[in-house]
């Protein structure tokens, strides 16, 4: 008797590996630079420091971008002095915060917060990243009497106003010096805002 066996069967391996995805992130960055001059003109402090975009800050910047157009009007952006010690958090707005506003200074000759105005973007660079800027043209605020000043806030979106010490509107960004600078009535302080995203 003979016995037949056989075997076969076809085997195929297909792998497939892709990481198609594009990064999309971003990041944005802000930094005040400040600088403190006495009344005859000599500098005596400057500094620059970056800042906390608090949670509300964030939302009303998609909002403005992303949501559909007529939900947001720009108003301000002011910018003011903080005048104690304090640590920001995320969760900050303007009328949860810890900090006070400093009250002893003028801008162009009226007890008012600075009006931050934006420049047009620019953008640099494409590899790795992508880069783009704006600033606010410089805000120069005349001390009418002796303080401290620990640091800067700007606020803006609906109910912002330029008075001094409201609480209205939305708290965009807040920051404060490494140390506690000192002023004296006729010092002037110029802050200069500046955004950054990166890609």
């Amino acid at each position: 008797m003979h016995k037949e066996q056989s075997g076969f069967g076809d085997n195929a391996v297909a792998t497939l590996q892709a990481n198609a995805s594009i990064p999309e992130g971003m990041g944005i960055e802000g930094y005040y630079q400040v600088e403190c001059r006495d009344a005859q003109g000599n500098l005596k402090w400057d500094e620059a420091f970056p800042n906390l975009v608090v949670a509300v800050g964030k939302q009303l910047l998609l909002d403005t971008l992303l949501r559909t157009s007529g939900t947001y009007t720009t108003v301000g952006p002011f910018l003011g002095l903080i005048n104690n010690s304090t640590t920001f958090a995320a969760a900050d707005t303007m009328s949860s915060k810890t900090w006070t506003e400093l009250t002893t200074y003028t801008v162009g000759g009226s007890g008012v917060r600075g009006t931050a105005v934006f420049g047009a973007a620019s953008s640099s660079g494409s590899t790795p990243s992508n880069v783009t800027t704006s600033t606010a043209t410089a805000i120069t605020y005349t001390m009418t009497g002796s303080a401290t000043v620990y640091g800067c806030f700007l606020v803006t979106g609906t109910g912002a106003v330029s008075t001094i010490s409201s609480t209205a509107g939305t708290l965009y960004s807040e920051g404060n010096f490494s140390t506690a600078k000192t002023v004296t009535s006729g010092d002037t302080v110029t802050v200069t805002y500046s955004t950054t995203a990166t890609s």
